[in-house]
């Protein structure tokens, strides 16, 4: 697929926990300490050697152009020379441009990718998906901070449905599985489910997209308690702005799916590195909600991006 490559115009401090495993990430994957004193460092634990332009790449989707216009705007703000590089296609082909060193940077989600670098991992709960993460990375990529915004898999009802049945976690929705129907977006975690102890649905479907998944909870509970859920992901517009219940997820049965940036070690600034993290701290699942919702409806993801950055940078 043809691709666009456009130059753009014009901290909050990483978690205590995230500190210890970024510490443990660097004895385990590299090795060997820093030699730097102070600043950022990448989990490799080797301090930025930005130089030159950076790219950032972006896949076909709306989330991956905007969170690279994200990045790229983010890193533009320390002075440096940045363009994007987008449409670079599916997980797979844009991983391929950044092992080739045509990409510097892409935005990726921590599960996902965990799942790709090692696929049979079994982590779930973010700071582990994470830790695990850093682990599984091929020499040459690190990651910094993820961010609180994130793409996770979850099981939605009406609030009409959690109210009469005051149903708010899997836990609770787990005594009506087996009359209830679970209606799947394509991007859903599927493969999850069989681990929601003693959940079997009496029919699982999946549907075009999450807005068919939404559409599907019109239907009322039924005198026996049997209702319909949801399959989607918290970063979907269609999710966001309909009247939901997202059932907590206490036992972690989903994966974490926290953005974060994916870049090759050595090509940014301590400088660049903080501005990353200023993102993480920064980005919520609501506004990445909200922008996917516009570059759907035919905003342009830079435009959609600057906005952000400008209420927030």
């Amino acid at each position: 697929m043809a691709h666009t490559r456009t130059d753009g115009s014009a901290e909050r401090p990483a978690a205590w926990s995230r500190a210890l495993i970024a510490g443990s990430a660097l004895l385990l994957v590299a090795g060997v300490a820093s030699g730097c004193a102070g600043g950022d460092t990448t989990l490799d634990g080797s301090a930025g050697q930005g130089q030159g332009e950076i790219v950032v790449g972006a896949g076909d989707g709306a989330e991956s152009r905007i969170l690279a216009e994200i990045y790229a705007g983010a890193l533009r703000s320390t002075g440096a020379p940045v363009v994007t590089d987008g449409g670079l296609g599916d997980r797979t082909a844009y991983l391929g441009q950044l092992d080739a060193g045509n990409v510097t940077l892409v935005p990726e989600f921590t599960g996902r990718l965990l799942r790709y670098y090692a696929p049979e991992s079994a982590e779930t709960e973010q700071d582990d998906v994470f830790e695990a993460l850093s682990k599984a990375l091929p020499q040459g990529l690190s990651i910094s901070d993820f961010a609180a915004a994130e793409d996770r898999s979850a099981l939605a009802v009406t609030s009409q449905t959690s109210g009469q049945l005051d149903l708010t976690t899997l836990d609770e929705l787990v005594p009506s599985c087996s009359r209830s129907t679970a209606v799947l977006a394509p991007a859903f975690e599927a493969d999850a489910l069989p681990d929601l102890t003693g959940c079997t649905f009496a029919q699982t479907r999946t549907v075009a997209d999450d807005a068919a998944a939404v559409g599907e909870l019109a239907a009322p509970v039924s005198a026996d308690g049997a209702v319909r859920v949801a399959g989607v992901t918290t970063a979907s517009p269609d999710v966001s702005d309909a009247d939901l219940v997202l059932l907590a997820d206490d036992d972690h049965v989903f994966t974490a799916q926290n953005v974060v940036p994916l870049f090759r070690i050595g090509t940014l600034t301590e400088a660049q590195l903080k501005a990353l993290n200023v993102v993480a701290g920064e980005l919520t699942t609501a506004d990445l909600a909200d922008m996917i919702g516009q570059v759907r409806g035919g905003a342009d993801s830079a435009d959609v991006a600057r906005v952000w950055l400008d209420a927030h940078l």
